[in-house]
């Protein structure tokens, strides 16, 4: 379905009733992505599964401020609003939908129900993998773009570098993800690794910590992962850590079968049933 929110026309999937739970992939992906794991979920979830600004079917405008961490905040606050959400949600989150995520629970935590957190960065120490520092730079990011856009040489680069980071992922799952990386969403990947320093999150990374010492989390991290250090998987102050060593990057997709009763348990305990 189309969602107005903040100004843009925003692609939202949504499945189920009952408690709300958002889920925000990251890159290159769209809410496909979510698609094999929502399959094994067993609870009684409102699921609402957005393609984020700017990728997927979702569109955005450069002159929009979606890509500060404050403006990343407001943009999931603004779509929740506009699904008329009035209850406090719960998050699963990957990647850059990690970083929009924790930026809306360290905003307004009122809001926020419970997290799952899935190898994503929240952290002002870390430090851009090979293809984040190839994109962040002027020039140089517009070339690398311009070659995957470029059909065979663009397609293999790409594969290459999904099967590098996600050893799970199917070669269907990889095409899907390529057929979605269109000249639109390269060039809003640009615009989110050149604003996104990680210096941005001095001051917001203790207040992410002060949320979820608050808000049951769990974290679920592919320990194959090369882009996101193992290391960072305990750095989100969760409760309980499940790491998984035989996936990378996209372990709710490599390991949906595993991971799904596991988010089932954490988002039910206390509350609703599972369905039968």
């Amino acid at each position: 379905m189309k969602v107005q929110a903040n100004g843009v026309t925003n692609e939202v999937y949504v499945r189920g009733a009952g408690q709300p739970v958002l889920m925000l992939h990251g890159n290159p992906d769209s809410h496909v992505m979510w698609l094999p794991l929502i399959a094994k979920l067993r609870g009684n979830y409102r699921l609402i599964v957005p393609d984020l600004p700017g990728f997927g079917a979702s569109k955005t405008r450069a002159d929009h401020a979606e890509v500060t961490l404050q403006g990343m905040a407001d943009w999931v606050g603004h779509l929740l609003d506009a699904m008329q959400v009035d209850r406090p949600v719960d998050l699963l989150l990957h990647d850059f939908g990690g970083v929009y995520g924790l930026a809306f629970a360290t905003t307004y935590p009122e809001r926020v129900r419970r997290l799952v957190i899935t190898n994503t960065v929240f952290q002002q120490d870390y430090r851009w993998h090979f293809w984040g520092r190839v994109w962040r730079k002027p020039r140089l990011g517009e070339l690398a773009m311009s070659l995957m856009g470029i059909p065979g040489i663009g397609k293999l680069m790409f594969s290459a570098s999904l099967r590098a980071g996600g050893p799970g992922l199917s070669k269907q799952q990889i095409a899907e993800a390529y057929r979605h990386f269109t000249a639109a969403v390269r060039q809003q990947v640009l615009r989110l690794y050149r604003a996104t320093d990680p210096a941005n999150f001095a001051g917001w990374e203790t207040r992410m910590l002060a949320v979820t010492a608050e808000h049951p989390t769990l974290v679920l991290w592919g320990q194959r992962d090369p882009f996101i250090a193992a290391r960072y998987a305990e750095r989100f102050g969760a409760a309980k850590v499940e790491r998984f060593s035989d996936v990378g990057h996209w372990v709710v997709v490599e390991a949906a079968d595993r991971v799904a009763p596991l988010i089932d348990a954490h988002l039910l305990a206390g509350s609703a049933t599972v369905a039968a």
